[in-house]
């Protein structure tokens, strides 16, 4: 993990922290080692490649120990969490979404300013551990899960609000958010925390020991964790309901006793579905058939980190640090298990169902009737079980040599490995409608059905495994180039080698177990990158004058060459200007990008085609002849491009003298990302968003055109000619290829206000930070019409504000999370819905430190955290939706207690 943050990194001898907080603004410094007395500091700054240097004309927030306290924090991302810029997780439960779908999200990852979707294979926010990459995870997202650095090894997490790849390259989009772990640490320090709400509860210990000799340290930290699942019956607003007030609609409720649904055809063609909810279902009602009761909101997490640190001079020039870490992540969300079944043509309608829903059919009408029930009567409550496992491991060694008094030179090297690993039982769906057909198994009495049926079709799995290795060669000289009246001109350049080398198996419908019979697909590449950084004071202590206290400008620049799809460049200009010493303003600008990842290249070479017997989406003003087919090409394009963005921001720092410890920082940013990945409209929108990307023609698609279609995917050319020789007509070929498509435009503010004063009985502190969305707006294609996210369906303001106390060696402190209401498109619900509510809960803290001479109470410190102690619940929202459940715009455990203890030896 672990020393190398592009190698920044200041030692500094016999220097006070206040004098390196001074030279540093905001920089948070903890305390590594145990007697609070060293006389080297490595100061780690990240967004700049120039030692002890902040990063020029940007935003940096620090979260320090403290905050990890505060919080109750039981992983990275709960942490992120309270961060208002985090708009994806802030007044939220991170953890919630390893229950939504885990063939589709095996991590949970931060998103400042929710720049790219959640469900895309790469991320728009940089993940970086002491400031370098480590392996990512997933198998159909491949991005660095936080959740894998253990909580006990962190000093501290940077997260800087503008683009960053003309510092780290690819994904550094929307920011960085850097984890930084301790570098030197003497003593043990132990400590765990407990907590409980309503039928959920969560424990956490955290073990560090270690050893500093002056010219180096070593320790051995070790974190365990471990969380209860949360079911949909354990809170009220937990509910997934059909709130429409239409009589009938197929939303396949599957319940113990099942809805029963029945399709109408006409040679062969579906024409009408009708579908009810049982038992006694009553039109106009509320179907009140939950899933949500025994079904896993938040799923069961246990993890276990470990981090093996050594830091060694090895002269008066020369030193070395090593880290190696281990980590594993293990989820479980169970469920009932649930299916539908096709029943026989001649199935009777049972007792309790609706007599509108006739089975019999006319002249020209074939009904099929199938019913979507719950395994629940045979096999339990828990039977449906959704795992994931993400297990990764690395080593990393930096050493730094000083080439002269102002010259550095820093090489690294590092490498990870992260097996990631899902499956998801789920009824085999050709067993499962044989078997509903020949009557061995029935909806109705699933209790009584075979058991020996019912065990081969529950036999089956989801399941995917990905291997991601990642080697990392830098090497970085930095140092003073010429001396200015303002100081000394400083530069940093060097060069980087990345390996990444992927492998990616997966499953559909195979039996429980047989996945390691699958072979691996594979994608390997290397990138080549020099980078360098030049940073200019114009005005300093040497020639200040008035207006011009200090006038500082970076400038940065990066070439990145990956050997599949080319070369991108990005560079990025920074100003930090001090009129007088307490008030600074601030700007930049730069560019960054987001490389396609293996996986994203990987999925082009598994496209698939099929063919349907109707029509997707007819063109306006179209006729379409009887028995038309639809061709429809999915995957990836071949040769995705970078996705690229735009950044820059202004604000400014203030700490008035007039208030002493007041401190104020605003920032305006704006970002343009273009070219993102994505899938076409799946709907007639498609015809206006994606007009490259459909071809019709009413009197049928030409051979030539269907066969230079079907070449497109592996096995496509046998589904166009099986059309051709059967003399079908084709009315439309549609590619929903992922490309590189989409557009979003978004800025605001980000804000704080920061003030401590010193009191006779201790101190006072209150704080407020947030995130304002100025205006949100995306195009699904360079193409399609502007749409207005801010409209609707998202809040505009994240606000979290904290006011403390400290009385002696007791610390209390109560913290406020706001997320703001927002619009929705009116649900057609009773009544009807056209907003969701703002969400807002209160935390409060307190720390009490033994005031203890006596060996074992010493160092000892009691903590207690009650988080949402107005037991608030998220706003009521109707959807009915997949993973809709009653609520939006936040997710909380309700209130809970979490106690702590910690011991220093």
């Amino acid at each position: 993990m672990f020393t190398s943050s592009i190698g920044l990194g200041l030692r500094i001898s016999a220097i006070s922290s206040v004098a390196v907080a001074a030279l540093v603004p905001g920089l948070v410094l903890a305390q590594e080692s145990a007697d609070e007395q060293q006389d080297d500091m490595e100061i780690v700054v990240t967004g700049t490649l120039i030692r002890g240097q902040a990063p020029v004309g940007s935003n940096l927030i620090d979260l320090g120990e403290q905050r990890i306290e505060e919080t109750a924090s039981s992983s990275a991302n709960e942490l992120l969490a309270s961060v208002p810029q985090v708009t994806n997780y802030f007044n939220s439960v991170p953890a919630a979404d390893l229950a939504i779908a885990v063939n589709q999200i095996q991590i949970t990852r931060p998103n400042i300013r929710n720049i790219s979707p959640n469900a895309a294979a790469s991320s728009g926010t940089l993940i970086l551990v002491d400031g370098h990459r480590i392996a990512t995870a997933g198998t159909s997202q491949a991005s660095v899960d936080p959740d894998v650095i253990p909580l006990g090894a962190i000093q501290r997490v940077d997260v800087v609000t503008e683009g960053g790849s003309a510092i780290y390259g690819a994904d550094a989009v929307a920011g960085v958010i850097n984890f930084v772990t301790k570098r030197r640490f003497d003593g043990v320090e132990v400590d765990g925390q407990y907590g409980f709400a309503d039928d959920y509860w969560q424990t956490a210990v955290n073990a560090t020991v270690g050893k500093d000799w002056g010219s180096g340290s070593a320790y051995i930290a070790y974190s365990f964790s471990k969380s209860d699942e949360l079911f949909g019956r354990d809170r009220d607003f937990i509910r997934r309901l059909d709130y429409s007030s239409m009589p009938y609609v197929p939303l396949g409720r599957e319940c113990e006793l099942p809805n029963l649904t029945v399709n109408y055809t006409i040679f062969g063609f579906n024409v009408l579905s009708l579908a009810a909810g049982a038992p006694n279902f009553v039109p106009g009602s509320v179907n009140a058939c939950d899933t949500t009761d025994d079904s896993a909101i938040i799923p069961e997490v246990e993890r276990h980190g470990g981090l093996v640190s050594l830091s060694q001079d090895l002269d008066d020039t020369t030193s070395v640090d090593i880290r190696a870490f281990y980590s594993r992540r293990d989820t479980l969300a169970t469920s009932p298990l649930t299916g539908q079944a096709r029943l026989p043509a001649t199935f009777p309608v049972p007792a309790g169902f609706p007599p509108a829903i006739p089975i019999g059919g006319g002249a020209f009408a074939t009904p099929t009737a199938s019913g979507a029930f719950s395994f629940t009567p045979a096999l339990g409550d828990d039977a449906g079980r959704s795992i994931t496992k993400i297990e990764e491991w690395g080593v990393n060694a930096e050493f730094r040599k000083e080439l002269t008094s102002t010259w550095e030179l820093r090489g690294l090297f590092n490498y990870s490995r992260s097996n990631s690993e899902f499956s998801l039982i789920a009824p085999n769906t050709t067993r499962l409608n044989a078997a509903g057909q020949a009557g061995t198994i029935d909806p109705f009495n699933i209790a009584g059905s075979d058991p020996a049926v019912i065990a081969d079709i529950v036999d089956n799995e989801r399941a995917g495994q990905a291997i991601d290795d990642l080697t990392n060669l830098r090497l970085i000289a930095e140092g003073s180039v010429v001396s200015l009246p303002g100081g000394d001109v400083r530069m940093a350049a060097g060069v980087e080698y990345m390996y990444d080398a992927f492998k990616l198996r997966t499953g559909n419908d195979i039996r429980i177990g047989t996945l390691s019979s699958t072979p691996y697909d594979t994608y390997n590449r290397n990138v080549y990158s020099a980078f360098g950084e030049l940073l200019i004071p114009i005005f300093g202590p040497g020639n200040a004058m008035g207006g011009f206290n200090a006038l500082e400008i970076s400038l940065a620049a990066r070439y990145d060459n990956y050997e599949d799809f080319g070369s991108t460049f990005n560079p990025k200009i920074g100003a930090t200007w001090k009129p007088i010493d307490w008030l600074s303003f601030r700007g930049n600008w730069g560019t960054s990008f987001t490389a396609p990842t293996p996986l994203d290249q990987l999925r082009s070479a598994g496209n698939t085609i099929s063919a349907f017997p109707f029509v997707a989406f007819t063109r306006p003003g179209d006729t379409t002849a009887p028995g038309s087919f639809t061709v429809a090409l999915a995957g990836s394009q071949p040769d995705l491009q970078p996705q690229e963005a735009e950044t820059w921001s202004v604000g400014f720092d203030a700490e008035p003298p007039f208030i002493p410890g007041l401190n104020l920082k605003l920032s305006y940013y704006n970002v343009k990302f273009e070219d993102i990945l994505s899938t076409p409209t799946p709907g007639v929108g498609i015809f206006t968003n994606f007009p490259d990307n459909i071809q019709t023609d009413v009197g049928g698609i030409s051979p030539d055109d269907l066969r230079a279609f079907g070449m497109l995917a592996p096995g496509g050319s046998a589904v166009v000619e099986a059309l051709i020789q059967n003399g079908n007509l084709v009315y439309e070929l549609v590619d929903f290829r992922t490309g590189n498509f989409g557009v979003l435009k978004v800025d605001g503010l980000d804000f704080g206000v920061n003030y401590r004063t010193a009191t006779g009985f201790g101190g006072v502190d209150f704080s407020v930070a947030g995130n304002y969305q100025l205006n949100r707006k995306s195009q699904v294609s360079a193409e399609s019409p502007v749409v207005d996210d801010l409209e609707f369906d998202t809040p505009k303001l994240n606000l979290r504000a904290s006011a403390g106390v400290d009385v002696g060696s007791l610390r209390a402190q109560a913290t406020v999370n706001h997320t703001a209401g927002y619009d929705i498109e009116p649900l057609q619900t009773d009544p009807v819905q056209d907003h969701v509510g703002s969400f807002t809960t209160l935390d409060l803290f307190f720390k009490y430190e033994v005031p203890a001479s006596g060996a074992l109470l010493r160092d000892v410190a009691f903590t207690l955290n009650v988080k949402n102690v107005l037991d608030e619940e998220p706003p009521v929202f109707f959807g009915t939706g997949p993973n809709e459940n009653g609520y939006a715009n936040g997710f909380t455990f309700g209130r809970m207690f979490v106690i702590g203890v910690s011991k220093k030896f």
